[in-house]
């Protein structure tokens, strides 16, 4: 019986919140590059069933948040850099997705996601293992593509 994989995705510029649900169960938590997940993950996935991704849309907001507008020009600026680098891993890894023909949805950033609320988290997922903002953002957005 094939099993429904669902991939969140928090996109960074570095490495990307990384969450794996199997039918349902949250299975992994962590952090990977696009290169980890094209060339590592996402062959083993797709050899136990049906893989969909659900990618935070990083491509939705402005350069700035307005929470983070800052007064200070340069720190703006660094704020906004770190942005695009994200917005550019999105594309990236959506090129990818796009050639494999492997379906995603896009969510839009939400504040009030389990980045920042750990035991939240852990209490909806039933997670124990080790986790940081951006893979519990990641599981979040993994969450939402469960509820559809």
């Amino acid at each position: 019986m094939e099993s429904k994989i669902i991939v969140g995705i928090d996109p960074d510029c570095d490495r990307n919140g990384y969450a794996v649900y199997v039918d349902g169960f949250l299975s992994v938590c962590a952090t990977a590059t696009v290169v980890e997940i094209i060339t590592s993950h996402l062959p083993t996935l797709l050899g136990f069933g049906s893989v969909i991704f659900s990618i935070e849309n990083v491509l939705a907001n402005n350069f700035v948040y307005s929470r983070n507008a800052n007064k200070n020009n340069g720190v703006e600026k660094d704020i906004a850099r770190k942005i695009g680098r994200c917005q550019q891993a999105q594309i990236e890894l959506m090129r990818w997705l796009d050639h494999y023909e492997i379906p995603y949805f896009l969510h839009k950033p939400q504040k009030g996601n389990w980045a920042d609320n750990k035991a939240l988290f852990e209490r909806i997922t039933g997670w124990k293992g080790s986790s940081n903002q951006d893979s519990r953002a990641a599981a979040y957005f993994g969450y939402l593509a469960l509820e559809k």
